[in-house]
């Protein structure tokens, strides 16, 4: 598994471990393959019913959003982006992250050593854990050090929890969302209309 580096996870070790007043588990889904006749929508739904079949409530799930491939690819088909608030069958950061992978791979994700940024069926992402910061763990970083890049993550993260706030850099999700619209740097995410 790729890990970004230490500094790529933002580390600050002085940081409180929890300054997140919206505290809670939160995974990220994304997909923009089928698989058989699967949609990238059913798949999203499956993701979130094996998770529950394996001793994880889901207590909440976002909308459903859709948004360009990232970083943005013309020739990537749209993505399908949700995520969910779980109370894992245990309080172990690590086996909910192995319970996710299994996931992925029961939904025939396939990883791409040349391409991190391919097409998949299921991609899974623990994205906070009560606001733990976990930086210097070989296979996961806390929160996913990406969240404030990315509007397909902060806009279904703030419809089920909109007073998230970062446990690094203290800064609410919505600062985040209005930093990224400033810069440009919005992905042109929608929520779908069912």
């Amino acid at each position: 598994m790729t890990r970004p580096s230490s500094e790529q996870c933002l580390p600050d070790l002085q940081s409180p471990k929890s300054r997140n007043s919206e505290t809670g588990i939160y995974v990220g889904l994304g997909s923009n393959l089928g698989l058989g006749r699967n949609k990238p929508r059913d798949l999203i739904l499956q993701a979130v019913n094996l998770l529950s079949q394996n001793g994880d409530t889901v207590t909440t799930l976002s909308s459903l959003w859709t948004s360009h491939a990232w970083p943005v690819d013309p020739r990537k088909p749209d993505y399908i982006n949700a995520v969910c608030r779980v109370a894992p069958a245990d309080n172990d950061p690590l086996a909910l992250l192995s319970r996710l992978h299994w996931i992925e791979d029961k939904l025939a994700r396939m990883r791409s050593k040349s391409d991190r940024w391919a097409s998949r069926t299921i991609d899974l992402d623990l994205l906070d854990y009560h606001g733990q910061i976990w930086a210097d763990h070989a296979d996961l970083c806390l929160p996913h050090p990406r969240i404030g890049q990315r509007d397909f993550v902060l806009l279904p993260l703030l419809e089920i929890a909109p007073d998230w706030v970062d446990p690094v850099s203290g800064l609410a999700g919505r600062v985040l969302l209005d930093r990224l619209e400033a810069s440009g740097s919005l992905n042109q995410c929608r929520r779908v209309i069912s």
